[in-house]
Formats: C-alpha cells, sequence, structure tokens
C-alpha cells in the first residue's frame, strides 16, 4: 500500500534519485533509469536464495543439507551499486538508501508471495555495535516491510549477547563459529510463522543462528527477507 500522505508530498515536492541526484517525479527518492540498472535477483534457490540457472529451484547444499530455515528472498544480487548503496546506509547513517532499498524489496516481496509470517524478527545487533552505530539497519528495513505487508514488528524478541568479529572477513567455517551462541531469545513463539530481517546474507550463518534460536522457542517456521544476497558463497 502507499501512503495518501506521500504521494500528495511527491506531487509537491518530487522525490530526487539518491544516485544521479535528478527528480524522480514518484514515491520514491530512486529515479526509473538508475532502478533499472540495478541487480535485481533473478533466478535463486527458492530456500537459500543463491544464484542458480533458470531452470533450478532448490541448490545441491539444500537438497543436502538444508539450512534451518525455509525460504530467503533477496531483493538484489550483493554487487555494485547495491554493495555501496548498503554501506551508506548503515555504515555512514545515510538512511535515504535504506529507505530505498526496503521500499523495493517491500514491492518485490509483495509481488512473489501470496502469504506473509506472522510476524517480522530482524537481526538484533549486540549492545555495542548499537550504540557505535546509532541504529539498527535491520530494523529500519522491517519497519517498511511491515508496514507494506500489515504484518507487526518485534524488535526485542531476541537479542545479541556475543560480540561477534566482523562477518564479512571470515570464511564460511569461521562464520559458523563466530556467531555459535550469538543469540538469546525469551519469547514464546509456539506455533507462530517467523520472517526474519536483515541487510545482506553470505553465507546465511548468523540467519541460520537465529533461525535455531527461534525453533527452539516453538516457531512453526521460519524465512528470511534481506536487502541483498551473494550470488555466490
Amino acid at each position: 500500500m502507499t501512503n495518501w500522505l506521500d504521494r500528495i508530498l511527491y506531487n509537491i515536492l518530487p522525490g530526487r534519485c539518491v544516485l544521479c541526484l535528478s527528480p524522480t517525479k514518484r514515491n520514491l527518492d530512486l529515479c526509473i533509469g538508475c532502478e533499472l540498472d540495478l541487480p535485481f535477483s533473478r533466478y535463486t534457490c527458492w530456500q537459500c536464495g543463491l544464484t542458480l540457472p533458470e531452470s533450478q529451484e532448490l541448490c545441491g547444499r539444500c537438497l543436502t543439507s538444508p539450512p534451518p530455515f525455509l525460504h530467503c528472498f533477496a531483493a538484489f544480487e550483493y554487487r555494485s551499486p547495491i554493495d555501496k548503496m548498503i554501506a551508506q546506509f548503515k555504515n555512514n547513517q545515510q538512511l535515504a538508501f535504506g529507505r530505498v532499498l526496503s521500499k523495493i524489496l517491500a514491492r518485490q516481496y509483495l509481488k512473489q508471495h501470496l502469504s506473509y509470517p506472522d510476524v517480522w524478527v530482524p537481526v538484533p545487533l549486540h549492545k555495542d555495535r548499537l550504540k557505535f552505530r546509532g541504529f539498527n539497519q535491520a530494523l529500519e528495513i522491517a519497519k517498511v516491510i511491515a508496514y507494506e505487508t500489515t504484518t507487526p514488528v518485534i524488535d526485542n524478541a531476541c537479542s545479541r549477547v556475543k560480540a561477534t568479529d566482523e562477518q564479512k572477513q571470515l570464511s564460511s567455517q569461521q562464520r559458523k563459529r563466530n556467531i555459535s551462541g550469538a543469540f538469546v531469545c525469551d519469547t514464546d513463539f509456539q506455533n507462530v510463522h517467523v520472517g526474519i530481517i536483515d541487510d545482506v546474507i553470505t553465507t546465511t550463518a548468523t540467519v541460520a543462528e537465529l533461525s535455531r534460536v527461534l525453533l527452539k522457542q516453538g516457531a512453526a517456521d521460519v524465512q528470511v527477507a534481506c536487502l541483498a544476497r551473494t550470488p555466490f558463497q
């Protein structure tokens, strides 16, 4: 859905593209030309979100050793200019980039899904990282997709109790060890269909660990939605 006030404001003050700075003349701070140039995810593994040939639905890894979540949906492949846009969003506090990408994620999700989870749970930040950054990027994304799907966000359902190292510098096995035991949850999710929100997914180690915690709390199942997924791992 589109907020009626947003429509009025954009008629009076047309949006300005966060990439080329031209007026967008629509309810999005991204012009059509720049949007068409973005690396949208096309053919992916339904379960983990990896890029696949058009004819495949599941990758070999998910067929032999599936993750604890049922489905991963990403709006984009994690490559230029998406990587730079996300970096501006979460590292330089340029929230306009996050709003643009989150709106596109919500729009793409609505196009491809007939049903939604009962609740959205953003991947929590450790308190030290939250203090340093000033906001949780996953929560900002969750607010947008929750509004569009009319599905509530539970922000404090889980907490991150382990101050993990930066995942991007680690191998797949190192990421699993690094994130193990990072999350705790006291919320009862008995028979609740849960959707996890994150910004970027690389090896799925973080969302897999959080999924296991949610399932232990009784979740009926878990799915994942994110802005971007690395096309290969």
